[in-house]
C-alpha cells in the first residue's frame, strides 16, 4: 500500500521536473524550413521528433534527414544553416543573441550551407566541426561536405574561413580549477617497474595548421590531416541543384 502511495507522489513529481528543465532551457533558434522526413533528437534523448515548421531547437540538439529531405535553421541573431538529404548536424554548444554569437556545431555526415552574418565581437566565434576538419568564421557563405570517407570539402562564396584539422578522438581539455578525472583503483598488488631515464623535453614540430580560404577558394581536408586546397570553377558549381536551391533561399532571408 505504501508502495503505490509513494509511486503517486513521485511520478508527478517527476513529470514536473522534466517540464520545469525544458522550461528553462532557452532555444536558440527554430526550424523554418523542414522538407519531407526531418527528425530532431534532443539532447540526453534517443527520440526521434518529426521536425515541424517553426519548431524550436536548442543546445546539444542533433537534426537528422533521411533521403530527398532537407532542413533550414535559422538561429535567434538571423544566421542561418540547412542541411542536405541523408546528413546529421549536432548543434553541439550555442549561446545565441542579438549581441552574442558563440556556437559550435558538428556535421558527422552530409552536406551543409551556411550564411553567417560578420562577426563584430572579438570573443564570438562560429564553428563548425567535421570528422577531420574545423571551420571557423567570423562572417561569410560557405558550405561544407562531410563524406563517407571522412574527407571534408569546404566551398567558400563570400568572405573568408578559417580551417584546421579536427580529431575526433581529442578530449576536451580540464579547465582551470578542475581536476582530471579519476581512473577506478583496483585493491590487488601490481608490479611497479624500477625508475627509468626519461629524456629533457625537446622543441617538436607543429602537427596542426590553419589555413585561410577565400572567396571562389576550395580545400579538400583528408582524414590524415593533409589537404589540397584551389580555385573552384564559379559556373560549374552554379549548376549544381544543391547549391542554386541554397542561393534562392539566401535570396529570401529579410535580415
Amino acid at each position: 500500500m505504501w508502495r503505490r502511495i509513494r509511486h503517486l507522489f513521485i511520478i508527478p513529481m517527476f513529470i514536473v521536473l522534466m517540464s520545469f528543465m525544458q522550461v528553462a532551457r532557452e532555444p536558440i533558434g527554430k526550424i523554418t524550413f523542414p522538407l519531407n522526413r526531418v527528425f530532431v533528437i534532443r539532447a540526453g534523448t534517443s527520440q526521434l521528433l518529426m521536425a515541424h515548421f517553426n519548431m524550436e531547437v536548442y543546445p546539444g540538439d542533433k537534426i537528422e534527414t533521411k533521403k530527398e529531405s532537407r532542413c533550414e535553421i535559422t538561429l535567434k541573431n538571423g544566421d542561418v544553416v540547412r542541411i542536405d538529404e541523408n546528413s546529421i548536424y549536432t548543434l553541439e554548444d550555442v549561446k545565441i543573441s542579438e549581441k552574442e554569437v558563440k556556437a559550435e556545431s558538428f556535421l558527422s555526415v552530409g552536406r551543409l550551407w551556411s550564411n553567417i552574418r560578420k562577426i563584430f565581437s572579438k570573443d564570438d566565434y562560429f564553428k563548425v566541426k567535421s570528422p577531420s576538419a574545423v571551420i571557423a568564421v567570423r562572417g561569410t557563405i560557405y558550405r561544407v561536405n562531410a563524406n563517407p570517407d571522412t574527407t571534408t570539402q569546404v566551398f567558400v562564396y563570400d568572405g573568408e574561413v578559417q580551417v584546421s584539422p579536427y580529431s575526433p578522438g581529442m578530449g576536451k581539455a580540464v579547465q582551470p580549477g578542475q581536476q582530471a578525472p579519476q581512473q577506478p583503483r583496483s585493491l590487488k598488488p601490481t608490479y611497479v617497474p624500477p625508475p627509468t631515464y626519461v629524456a629533457p623535453p625537446q622543441e617538436v614540430s607543429l602537427e596542426t595548421w590553419i589555413e585561410i580560404v577565400r572567396a571562389q577558394q576550395q580545400i579538400v581536408i583528408k582524414p590524415d590531416g593533409t589537404y589540397e586546397k584551389a580555385e573552384f570553377d564559379p559556373v560549374k558549381d552554379a549548376q549544381l541543384e544543391w547549391v542554386q536551391w541554397n542561393k534562392r533561399r539566401d535570396e529570401m532571408l529579410q535580415r
